[in-house]
């Protein structure tokens, strides 16, 4: 819907030019029109809000803007009133509106719609917007989209706490090595960049019958991943190939250090899995076995 102003500020020409800038601001929004958007910022102008980690300008701001259009294309506002608050500062409501059809922060799009009311605080001058501030729920797109939003301390004591991602064949599998990296991210945005490049390369594997499991871990900027294959020569095969290659190449630009091992079984213990039929424990040899207690057919744990 259309913007609003009141009489009284259509009276007064400095809030009326104020009010026009931001009106073509917003206009330039819901057209996802990058450069349109830059052109009524001043040359120093900035945008911010919770999900930016601080101003971000010129290409960073376009940047940002056209990943918020790959992972939803369709994006659009729904706009509210603009209230002049101040000769050079209007807040304006808005609703950000749109269908998640590509991928977003590294994820595959989940096809879900989402709704996000917040609000502007933008300051204005002769020579254009010279900051945006956007007020909003953060969790709630991640919410929306069916993702986990997980509130806890980075660390206690010795304890870190983070984030993990597990990704699994749905058969069990019994790995001839498994690959261990850590390492220590350089910033907070090197963090990303190497969770978006992680996602990249399973993505990348998943057609790959030797690839059987990854298991990774986030705690601050300490990354740990761990990746279970059918042979040391299907893991180096995949090393060298795709995103892994170029992560490779691109390790000093996101790390401060870290290490890389490859590992092989030194003992294999049995599988272990509830009896259905009785509730005792089975320990079994490969994949199926059979409860000793009761003699019902088990099978492992993918």
């Amino acid at each position: 819907m259309d913007t609003l102003v009141s009489p009284q500020t259509r009276a007064d020409p400095v809030s009326a030019d104020a009010v026009s800038l931001c009106q073509r601001y917003f206009r330039a929004w819901r057209q996802r029109d990058a450069a349109a958007v830059l052109a009524t910022l001043a040359p120093d102008g900035s945008y911010e809000d919770p999900t930016t980690g601080g101003p971000v300008r010129g290409e960073a701001f376009a940047a940002a803007m056209q990943g918020l259009w790959v992972a939803f294309p369709d994006l659009d506002f729904e706009l509210g009133a603009l209230h002049r608050v101040a000769d050079d500062t209007v807040h304006a409501e808005w609703t950000m509106e749109g269908n998640n059809l590509g991928p977003f922060h590294g994820l595959p799009p989940t096809q879900r719609p989402v709704s996000v009311p917040g609000i502007d605080l933008i300051r204005t001058g002769p020579d254009g917007i010279r900051q945006v501030r956007g007020y909003f729920d953060p969790g709630l797109v991640p919410r929306q989209l069916g993702l986990n939003v997980v509130v806890q301390p980075r660390e206690i004591g010795p304890f870190q706490f983070g984030t993990s991602v597990v990704v699994r064949r749905p058969q069990p599998v019994m790995p001839a090595v498994l690959a261990f990296t850590e390492l220590i991210a350089r910033d907070e945005p090197s963090v990303q960049a190497v969770r978006d490049q992680s996602r990249q390369v399973i993505m990348e594997n998943l057609d790959n019958p030797a690839f059987l499991g990854f298991n990774s871990t986030v705690a601050g900027r300490r990354m740990t991943t761990i990746s279970a294959w059918a042979s040391q020569e299907a893991l180096t095969a995949a090393m060298a190939t795709g995103t892994h290659a170029q992560a490779m190449r691109g390790f000093a630009d996101v790390a401060e250090g870290g290490f890389t091992s490859v590992y092989a079984p030194v003992r294999v213990g049995p599988w272990l899995r509830r009896c259905g039929a009785c509730g005792c424990m089975a320990r079994f040899e490969g994949h199926r076995g059979h409860c000793k207690a009761c003699g019902a057919e088990v099978e492992a744990l993918a």
